[in-house]
């Protein structure tokens, strides 16, 4: 038996499309027993659930509340379309949000996952000199005050309320922590001359003292490196 024939019995295995007895017969029993042999596949599934039910909490809600079966549904499609192809649950778990969107799932469910994976990758995003690990979404639904609000405790049921909302997502690039912001006009065009550094007809009608005053908050928010902010003020 080669190590390739031994990994391919093991994906089977941990993506559920063969029992424990099944892979024996190509690998050969193990010294452990069958029934233990098969608590992989059991440890990786509450792994890869764990990780839905962490990094998705209140989208899950929301779908519970609107439709509980279907949403059993989807989190056990998801994860057999998305059967370990990484080490990371999280990882695994990230794709989710498309899943959703894909399979029809309401808007607001949807809004909600986009804002939870956001969230994630602006945490975990390599620190830049440019506006890499920025992120701005545009919501149908007050994502943001729902997540929150599940994430306290002080919501168990029930969906966001439909209320358009446009936000930064950032990291404190001090304290690493995340930085939540309503953007003015003035911030997103800041933000468009960090990326192309070039005042041009194409922007907003912005008056460049509020763009300065934006480079000010931003800075105070650390939110962007000193190199970004003194490529925009020399444009000012």
């Amino acid at each position: 038996m080669t190590l390739d024939t031994f990994f391919a019995e093991m994906a089977e295995l941990l993506a559920g499309r063969k029992t424990a007895a099944q892979c024996e017969t190509v690998l050969g029993r193990s010294p452990s027993g069958t029934e233990r042999f098969g608590v992989y596949a059991k440890l990786v599934d509450r792994q890869q659930q764990g990780a839905l039910e962490s990094l998705y909490r209140a989208a899950l809600v929301a779908s519970a509340s609107w439709h509980r079966a279907r949403t059993g549904e989807m989190r056990a499609g998801y994860l057999q379309t998305e059967a370990p192809a990484h080490w990371s649950p999280t990882v695994v778990a990230l794709r989710f949000a498309d899943y959703l969107e894909a399979h029809d799932a309401p808007t607001d469910v949807v809004e909600l996952a986009d804002y939870a994976r956001t969230r994630h990758e602006v945490l975990r995003a390599p620190a830049s000199d440019g506006i890499g690990g920025l992120a701005v979404r545009h919501y149908t639904h007050a994502v943001h005050e729902f997540t929150l609000a599940v994430e306290r405790g002080d919501t168990t049921a029930g969906r966001p309320a439909a209320a358009p909302s446009t936000w930064l997502f950032g990291r404190h690039r001090d304290t690493a922590k995340l930085v939540m912001v309503v953007p003015s006009l003035a911030i997103l065009v800041a933000l468009q001359l960090v990326e192309e550094p070039v005042w041009s007809t194409e922007l907003p009608q912005v008056d460049r003292g509020e763009v300065a005053a934006a480079l000010a908050f931003l800075e105070e928010h650390a939110l962007l490196s000193q190199i970004a902010l003194h490529r925009v003020r020399e444009l000012l």
